[in-house]
């Protein structure tokens, strides 16, 4: 299905790259002029998490790696998104979207700690599912901005919704039953940074962001405390007066404690990879 997509998007672009370029000095958007700009196209992440799950009757848990120890894949494919709308000269607002669905079944070859009491016991089957929804949100202003150079403050959210389960044939506290181990979250994680735009020529730019920030979030029902860290690096040529391509690398990073009604534990995540797109502007 996923390829089927991106065959139909390369004929249609290349069919529309063939149409005959007019009007290009007189029609051309200079570069930071652009109202709206939407993108799509494919991420390319590498993984690494590690979990841990106290469950209500239980105390602390320790981490469990779940590329390593759970079997599930280090590496995915999965559509990326994102829009942006500059309502004054100096002025934008951005999102984007992406998914990660991971699942995995496998036989443990040593005992599997989840929990404080929850162990997997060696030659159990686990099957185990962990999804994350991202929805990054920045505004920047631009402190700069000029033909060449656009330099600006951000602050925003990434706002994560965050699905993991296990479930075991056996656990060492009974042998003969099976086990579940859950966790969920959805929750806005707030950053701050600098994004900085050099326009090589009117149809080449380069770009960087970096986003970092320490939390310690609590009420009478929810605790979550931190960092995290984004990075993203990119570029993107104007074929077109208003189509695009673009490549970019991303990093993200979180580590924090969680404590409320649906999960108390840890977790530290982090993926980074190669994202390539498609982009319109208006």
């Amino acid at each position: 299905m996923l390829q089927r997509k991106t065959m139909q998007l390369a004929i249609a672009l290349g069919a529309y790259i063939s149409l005959p370029i007019t009007g290009q000095a007189d029609g051309w958007i200079k570069p930071g002029e652009e109202k709206v700009k939407l993108g799509a196209g494919l991420f390319f992440p590498a993984f690494g998490t590690q979990l841990r799950v106290n469950n209500k009757n239980v105390g602390g848990g320790t981490a469990a790696d779940l590329e390593d120890k759970l079997g599930l894949d280090d590496r995915k494919t999965t559509f990326w998104s994102s829009a942006q709308w500059r309502f004054a000269p100096k002025h934008r607002i951005g999102l984007s979207y992406f998914r990660f669905n991971r699942d995995a079944s496998i036989t443990a070859q040593e005992e599997i700690e989840i929990g404080d009491q929850e162990i997997i016991a060696a030659g159990a089957t686990a099957e185990t599912e962990f999804n994350l929804q991202a929805t990054p949100i920045n505004y920047t202003y631009s402190f700069i901005k000029n033909g060449k150079h656009e330099l600006g403050g951000t602050v925003g959210i990434h706002w994560y919704k965050l699905d993991f389960k296990v479930d075991a044939s056996a656990w060492v506290a009974d042998q003969r039953g099976r086990g579940q181990v859950s966790a969920k979250t959805n929750a806005p994680l707030p950053l701050i940074g600098l994004r900085y735009d050099y326009h090589i020529s009117p149809q080449w730019s380069v770009n960087a962001m970096g986003e970092i920030f320490a939390l310690d979030l609590s009420d009478d029902t929810f605790a979550f405390s931190g960092s995290l860290y984004n990075v993203r690096l990119g570029t993107e040529y104007w074929i077109r007066n208003n189509l695009g391509v673009g490549a970019a690398v991303n990093a993200f990073g979180v580590d924090v404690d969680v404590e409320d009604s649906d999960w108390k534990g840890a977790l530290n995540y982090r993926y980074w990879g190669p994202q390539i797109y498609l982009t319109i502007r208006f």
